[in-house]
């Protein structure tokens, strides 16, 4: 099945994207101290938002072609489509850093100089996952942490640097060696072919992506919420705490997201409500046991960062979210665009974003800590998992499912309080065994999903 290859290929780059992620989640927060690392997980955070800055562009071409073949498009136009958005962000790089001038944010200087590679990255890696030309975006997906890694390792242990501006600087500078790469091969590639820039199309992508973008605004606000909190109703230390244990959660995301990019294409050219259904019930197993690399992360952080130990209670209450936001992103997120419900999806993260807010405002009046802004996250990610019923009722929670995840939750808050990682997993496979049995032997058997539409 193409699905299980392309499921492959991204798990395999995405594991060496993990690798990387460890070794550089964990270094650079051992070699800075605690105001460095907040002012670069300030960095990090402005770098968030970058892609609102091709307004919705990348995401309505990423609509455009998602389900397509690479032997349907007009490369004519394709070619159109890229160099009128590599002239826009030069306009709005051009223009972020006269704001940032203005605003003397130094900080915000350097985050206008990566918004031109970042957003020309984006425009590649959308492309490519629309396409389902998962070989290609794999690559991408490595190239970047690797080259970040071996800069990382230069600074932290040949210049043995430790001030945040150098791990800044880097970060820019791989950006553009990337986006360098990339431009060099998509020039190779299409090279004697006359650009046309079709105005039509161009306003085209803008329409639909607007709703998109408006939706991954809500998203990256919402996935943000908590962090923006914590810088600016809590200390500076509590930022770097807070951001050690989004870091940490980002790591198992790097996995995760191989998952949720590679459903896109495939929902995109045709959906099966039984595949739906089994898809679900392996992405909630899957959530369940990365939630369990909280135990991994407190046996490494009380080793060898123990000036992070304060982050371990927040990686506990973050890590519990793993089952729904999974489930999330590689279902719902993806069906919304995969059905062309963009207005739909745009109001749905928005009402999220606002549920978001008000647990979050609830959080640091009844108790002002990171702890409360990590547990109303949480909790608020639970609450878009049950609302998406709405839209996608024959996804709506079973009472199998409903089981396993009460299940879960005792699971893991008893373990974390009475018993210990070996124990929770232990609880967790035989519930597993209990509850999906038969889904468990269908993949055995090599017979989990049918085989999907191809051309």
């Amino acid at each position: 099945m193409q699905l299980k290859k392309d499921l492959f290929k991204v798990f395999n780059s995405n594991g060496i994207n993990l690798l990387v992620g460890i070794i550089t989640g964990f270094l650079v927060p051992a070699f800075l101290s605690l105001d460095d690392y907040a002012a670069l997980r300030t960095f990090t955070l402005y770098l968030s938002y970058v892609g609102i800055l091709h307004f919705g562009f990348v995401d309505g071409v990423y609509i455009k072609y998602g389900g397509k073949y690479e032997e349907d498009l007009n490369p004519g136009k394709l070619k159109g489509e890229h160099r009128f958005l590599l002239l826009f962000q030069f306009l709005i790089t051009a223009l972020a850093i006269i704001v940032g001038i203005i605003l003397d944010d130094i900080i915000f200087i350097a985050f206008a100089i990566a918004i031109l590679p970042m957003n020309m990255q984006s425009l590649f890696s959308f492309l490519y996952q629309a396409l389902g030309r998962f070989n290609i975006y794999s690559q991408i997906i490595v190239l970047t942490p690797t080259l970040l890694l071996l800069f990382n390792l230069l600074l932290i242990f040949v210049l043995k640097i430790s001030n945040f501006w150098p791990f800044i600087i880097v970060n820019i500078l791989t950006y553009y060696i990337v986006f360098l790469v990339l431009e060099i091969y998509f020039f190779n590639k299409y090279k004697g072919v006359k650009a046309i820039i079709d105005f039509k199309d161009i306003w085209s992508n803008f329409k639909v992506g607007t709703f998109i973008l408006i939706g991954n605004l809500s998203t990256i606000l919402f996935y943000a919420m908590d962090r923006w909190f914590v810088k600016l109703f809590l200390t500076t230390k509590d930022f770097a705490f807070y951001s050690f244990a989004v870091s940490m959660m980002g790591i198992f995301n790097t996995l995760i997201s191989a998952v949720t990019l590679t459903f896109y294409p495939y929902l995109a050219r045709g959906q099966d409500e039984e595949n739906l259904k089994l898809l679900k019930k392996y992405l909630l197993i899957i959530g369940v046991f990365a939630s369990g690399g909280y135990f991994v992360f407190d046996i490494i952080v009380n080793l060898f960062l123990e000036k992070y130990v304060l982050s371990l209670d927040i990686i506990m209450i973050l890590f519990a979210g793993f089952p729904a936001t999974i489930i999330l992103n590689a279902i719902y997120i993806n069906l919304y665009k995969a059905n062309k419900q963009e207005k739909k999806y745009a109001f749905t993260v928005f009402i999220m974003c606002c549920v978001s807010i008000i647990f979050s405002v609830i959080a640091l009046l009844i108790h002002k800590s990171t702890l409360s802004i990590a547990l109303s996250t949480t909790l608020a990610f639970y609450f878009w998992y049950f609302y998406c019923i709405k839209d996608f009722k024959a996804l709506k929670p079973d009472i199998k499912e409903l089981g396993f995840l009460t299940v879960f939750v005792m699971a893991y808050a008893s373990s974390h309080i009475f018993f210990n990682g070996i124990v929770y997993f232990v609880m967790i496979t035989l519930a597993t065994y209990l509850f999906y049995k038969k889904e468990l032997l269908l993949i055995v058997r090599k017979k989990g999903f049918k085989k999907e539409n191809s051309k």
